[in-house]
């Protein structure tokens, strides 16, 4: 694992079922839910800082949004304090909208702070049927050495995301 002569990244998977692949400079989770509601509908929600809010209420703020409405804007960026379970101030964080496409119903992030100096991250919104859709998050982060760590933190933080927005598409879906 490394990078070959000829400037390729490659990574190794482990288990075809595992859920984050490693090299020694990049780390990926991947996780996907199935989500009761349409795809039109949840991805309407995707593109809204109040559906962000909702999703990561406890587990992280960021105050710079804290009265936000207009939708994410592709090419914008957002800087500003992200605070760990809404009281540890953790870094000075930088989103950068890097796609907003609504054909395929992905939202990219491109972000960096503190111990974390990628933190790629897009939600893609798939449909299955008129009342439900398969939501995915895959989150591409690299922290040096604290890697490891913030891995153990992508994947809790993609879970809990993925509970609350099964439990916010019951009511969207209403």
């Amino acid at each position: 694992m490394g990078e070959s002569g000829m400037g390729l990244r490659l990574e190794m998977r482990v288990d075809k079922s595992e859920d984050c692949s490693h090299s020694m400079r990049m780390a990926i989770v991947d996780h996907s839910t199935v989500l009761e509601a349409s795809a039109d509908v949840v991805w309407a929600a995707v593109k809204t800082p109040a559906a962000f809010r909702k999703v990561t209420r406890g587990i992280l703020s960021l105050p710079v949004i804290r009265t936000r409405t207009e939708e994410w804007r592709e090419g914008e960026t957002i800087v500003g304090w992200v605070f760990l379970f809404g009281l540890l101030p953790f870094s000075r964080h930088h989103l950068h909208v890097a796609r907003v496409d609504d054909s395929s119903r992905t939202l990219s992030s491109r972000e960096f702070g503190g111990l974390i100096t990628v933190w790629n991250h897009d939600i893609q919104i798939k449909p299955i049927d008129a009342v439900s859709c398969r939501y995915r998050d895959r989150i591409e982060t690299r922290a040096g050495i604290f890697t490891p760590m913030i891995v153990v933190y992508a994947k809790w933080f993609s879970r809990m995301r993925q509970h609350r927005w099964r439990a916010l598409a019951k009511s969207l879906g209403k």
